[in-house]
This record gives structure tokens, C-alpha cells and sequence, in this order.
């Protein structure tokens, strides 16, 4: 520590390399995007409903329908109800777990690619 002047005010040393951006604290809110299960993932393709939507999984290599599954930490959790790669299946699965669809969020799904396309391939 080194003195400022005043012999009972110090400043502390830095702790990472002033010429970069601090570390990014690792929070709830920021990690949560990358699980599945998480009510902020970054991955949702449609809200079917509020208590359904379709996800891209967190690997790219296909379509999850999800089902809200209780809270965790108060936020909603989600769990798998199905996984998918063709749209027409991904629809019907849709349709007979939810009833009733969202028209907009029918038109998402309706718009996907007949195939997931999967990431690299």
C-alpha cells in the first residue's frame, strides 16, 4: 500500500491490469443464460404459452420443447417435455402438449427450417 498524503487513508493495489477491464463478477444473472432450465436463456426460439416454450439447446443440435417446472431462486425453471429435429414433428408435439398456441409464436415455429440445422454441419 502506498500513502496518499494522509497517514490513515491508503489505496489499495489493483488487482488486475489497469490497461483491461476489471474480471466480470459471476452472478445468477449472467451464468443463467446459458442453462436450459433458466427463465432468461438465451436460446428460446417461440413462447408457445406462459407455461411453454421451444429452445435451441445449449449444444446446437436441436429443438427442446419445454414445459415451466416451478421456481428456482423465484425465477420460473424449465424442464424438457421433448427434443426435436424435424419442424413438422416439433409442431405436432407442440400443439398436443399445449392445446392452444400462440398465433405469433405458431408462425415462429412455422418459419423454422424443416430440418434443425445443426451447428458446424
Amino acid at each position: 500500500m502506498r500513502s496518499n498524503g494522509d497517514d490513515d487513508i491508503a489505496e489499495r493495489p489493483s488487482e488486475h491490469d489497469p490497461g483491461q477491464a476489471a474480471p466480470m463478477a459471476k452472478t445468477a444473472r449472467n451464468s443463467a443464460r446459458h442453462h436450459e432450465s433458466a427463465d432468461d436463456y438465451a436460446g428460446v426460439v417461440a413462447w408457445l404459452s406462459d407455461r411453454h416454450r421451444v429452445i435451441t439447446c445449449k449444444h446446437s443440435i436441436q429443438w427442446i420443447l419445454q414445459r415451466r417446472d416451478g421456481e428456482r431462486h423465484g425465477r420460473a425453471r424449465w424442464a424438457a417435455a421433448g427434443y426435436f429435429l424435424t419442424r413438422e414433428a416439433l409442431i405436432r408435439a407442440s400443439r398436443a402438449l399445449c392445446g392452444r398456441i400462440d398465433p405469433a409464436a405458431l408462425a415462429a415455429l412455422a418459419a423454422l427450417p424443416e430440418y434443425f440445422e445443426r451447428a458446424g454441419g
